[in-house]
């Protein structure tokens, strides 16, 4: 078996940036000595998107169509195309989709395992047609953003299984570690970077400490992160979408509300899936065009066709873009609207440079501590954002060879080299934890266990809690064993509640059998366990009682 120049037990192994909107995916090739990108049905990047149909050979099943065609049908088969599938991953409502006038319901996981596996089937064939490999990619490296919950991490790991990898193959890295992979792979100086990954829905802050010389690889090590989950390039989207909106109002009137299905305007439920989705695919088409010129149209003839023919041309420029201030919701839900609700780009762009304080504060660093700045992901494209990062730190961002859009998959792929052959020398990477990690006690108090920012060894972190729990009342049977996620830790050391906005609960389970006593008397042991793809394991044991231990594994119990 020829596998990219060499024969390995280990199996192949494939470097993927899951995106909201788009994904790439890459494999390190051993001959070159360095990553490459795979094209997936004939481009390097592949639109995250799935549409579902009736198979025409049984029509008790469902087909799917992916990619660009997908995003394409999406205009016409709005309710049965599902896209920025990675936004409902870490959240337990069901994707509804209607084919044939049938509703099916699938979970987040299941979808992304659609695309996922669509994916390694593309890859599995290009390997074996363009380079010459037998058998298939057996493993994954999946690069997730570093503001990640245990929960969307734990999805996005079940829908890679049900994409056809191994279990056991497939790890989660941090998608600015990743880009850092790809930025770093050629340095020979100390540096401390700033890794700028704007995405479609995602954006993380994250500092680097690359370690290098000519003599020796780069060792990265991860200084301090900060990120958005709901801060992306579909928000920017949404600010072209609203300026249609308006041309749109000024045209038809104000009676007609294209993001309300229930709503008796005379515009069928279809009639408005597939508008919005016009306006979704014209919104990102015009945000490219205003990343490269001063000026783009939009021409949407005809944009409605009930109860009254209507047609849009309108002139959007880069300064009204840069400036105009959102305003409709657009069927956002009422939080996300309430963060976005008169936010103009300029706005938006401003909202990442705060998280870009907050990681510097993080690792107690300024901007002067900051030697480069690295900017990933397609929303990092726009030039209002050098030309605020280059006022912020006084420096133009590192302008790489690499694409922004490829730069994460192909680090992903570097991780894949380290992971199949461990002894070939490459970067580095010093995973840390990410969130504060601990459990709910007494009063719904919050007792952090886990710091963030602690290195995790290659066979995982072991923190035992500092203080042994104990019951709450007398002659109790079990006790509650409730897992939190600090997402937004503040530098002061008051006592926090779990009800606290940032506070996520991970999960729960309860030690039992324990022995009939006064309260205070049995005394538990809890100790975590952190891999390095931030997998969590708790384990609880009664110091009194021989054998009497719980564990769960937050990964497999949402």
């Amino acid at each position: 078996m020829g596998t990219l120049g060499l024969d390995l037990e280990r199996g192949l192994y494939l470097g993927i940036d899951f995106g909201t909107t788009n994904s790439v995916v890459s494999i390190y090739n051993f001959k070159d000595g360095e990553a490459q990108t795979i094209p997936i049905d004939g481009g390097n990047i592949f639109p995250t998107a799935v549409q579902f149909e009736t198979d025409p050979e049984d029509e008790a099943k469902l087909a799917r169509i992916f990619g660009v065609q997908a995003k394409e049908a999406a205009v016409i088969y709005p309710l049965s195309t599902v896209l920025s599938i990675k936004r409902h991953l870490g959240s337990d409502e069901k994707i509804q989709v209607v084919v044939d006038e049938k509703e099916h319901s699938f979970t987040p996981e299941q979808v992304a395992g659609e695309i996922l596996g669509h994916m390694k089937q593309q890859a599995d064939r290009y390997a074996q047609d363009e380079l010459g490999i037998d058998g298939e990619f057996s493993g994954c490296v999946i690069t997730v953003p570093a503001n990640s919950t245990d929960k969307q991490k734990k999805m996005t790991k079940a829908a890679a299984i049900l994409a056809g990898f191994d279990e056991d193959n497939v790890y989660l890295r941090l998608e600015p570690a990743a880009a850092a992979i790809s930025y770093a792979v050629n340095e020979t100086r100390d540096k401390t970077v700033l890794v700028y990954d704007f995405g479609g829905g995602t954006f993380d802050a994250c500092i680097l400490k690359i370690t290098a010389s000519e003599t020796d690889e780069p060792n990265i090590a991860i200084v301090s992160t900060y990120g958005d989950n709901d801060l992306g390039g579909n928000d920017i989207d949404k600010i072209i979408i609203d300026m249609i909106l308006e041309e749109f109002k000024n045209i038809a009137g104000e009676d007609i509300n294209l993001f309300d299905d229930g709503a008796d305007d005379g515009v069928s439920k279809r009639q408005k899936k597939v508008a919005q989705v016009r306006l979704q695919q014209v919104a990102v088409q015009a945000k490219e065009r205003l990343s490269q010129a001063k000026s783009t149209k939009i021409t949407l003839a005809p944009f409605l066709q009930e109860p009254k023919i209507v047609n849009i041309s309108m002139e959007i420029n880069q300064e009204d873009f840069e400036n105009y201030k959102r305003h409709s919701r657009q069927g956002d839900h009422a939080d996300i609207f309430e963060k976005f609700n008169g936010k103009s780009l300029s706005d938006i762009i401003d909202s990442t440079l705060e998280c870009i304080d907050k990681c510097l504060a993080a690792g107690s660093l300024t901007e002067s501590g900051i030697d480069e700045i690295f900017l990933v992901g397609g929303s990092s494209s726009i030039p209002l954002v050098e030309r605020k990062i280059t006022a912020k730190f006084g420096k133009e961002p590192f302008r790489s060879k690499i694409s922004p859009a490829l730069s994460i998959s192909q680090g992903a792929a570097y991780y894949c080299n380290m992971i199949m052959m461990p002894t070939v020398k490459g970067p580095t990477v010093q995973e840390k934890t990410i969130h504060p990690l601990g459990l709910e006690i007494a009063g719904r108090r919050f007792m952090e266990i886990v710091a963030a920012g602690l290195d995790i060894p290659k066979d995982g972190l072991t923190v035992e809690a500092g203080e042994l729990l104990t019951t709450n009342f007398d002659n109790v049977p079990s006790m509650a064993i409730v897992v939190y996620e600090n997402t937004e830790p503040t530098a002061e050391k008051e006592a926090v509640q779990v009800s606290r906005p940032g506070m996520k609960r991970l999960a729960g389970t309860s030690l039992r059998g324990i022995p009939a006593a006064p309260k205070g008397k049995e005394k538990v042991k809890v100790i975590f366990n952190v891999g390095q793809d931030n997998m969590l394991k708790v384990t609880a044991r009664s110091t009194s009682v021989d054998g009497l231990v719980t564990e769960l594994s937050v990964d497999e119990l949402y």
